[in-house]
């Protein structure tokens, strides 16, 4: 059976891309943070609406007029109502969603750096001596690493999913209380990938 162009094609891309030192099994786990780390963005934007008491139905949400950016904002300032543990959980969810994203911009709006057999991407260079308001920022493509990131955006998302309920289930707020410890693994976890490039140069590393 003969390919399709645009299959062939594909496949092509996929092999160019493993000889600039991306195999296919981290082109693989790079797919998967990229869901994973959509699933959380896409329903950030439905816990926001909850944390701030906001009924949407017929009008234009606020989040509709912000970034991503500004609804991990309101995730790490809770709510009111809820309970201290909670709320503690919500800002150390914040905290480490700051970091993925850091490394989720790297790696999709970065230049791709081949390094032998591995890769890494880096945002926002100087590299003509330009100066620049924005982040530098880099991406390391060890499994690891991109486990790390798949791990952190996958338990970011089963905590906004649980924020999404606050209103309609009872157990809503014990159950974010139950996130106490992944928060905190997943707050670390976050960092390291975000600041790899900084740690593997420390002496202490």
């Amino acid at each position: 059976m003969k390919l399709p162009i645009h299959t062939k094609n594909a496949l092509l891309a996929t092999l160019k891309v493993k000889e600039l030192g991306i195999s296919i099994e981290t082109q693989q786990k790079i797919g998967v943070f990229a869901v994973t780390w959509g699933m959380f963005e896409s329903h950030l934007e439905r816990a926001v609406w909850v944390l701030k008491n906001e009924q949407v139905e017929g009008v234009r949400p606020s989040t509709d007029k912000s970034s991503a950016h500004n609804w991990i904002e309101v995730l790490e300032n809770g709510r009111n109502d809820l309970t201290p543990k909670a709320n503690d959980v919500l800002k150390t969810a914040a905290i480490a969603a700051k970091d993925l994203m850091s490394y989720r911009h790297s790696l999709f709006h970065g230049y791709l750096v081949p390094l032998g057999d591995t890769a890494m991407f880096i945002r926002n260079p100087s590299w003509h001596g330009e100066v620049r308001n924005r982040e530098c920022g880099d991406a390391h493509l060890e499994d690891n690493i991109i486990d790390l990131a798949i791990d952190a955006s996958w338990v970011l998302f089963s905590i906004i999913m649980s924020i999404t309920k606050l209103n309609e289930e009872p157990t809503a707020i014990a159950v974010i209380e139950s996130f106490e410890n992944e928060a905190k693994r997943i707050r670390s976890n976050a960092n390291e990938v975000r600041h790899i490039a900084a740690l593997v140069n420390h002496e202490k590393y």
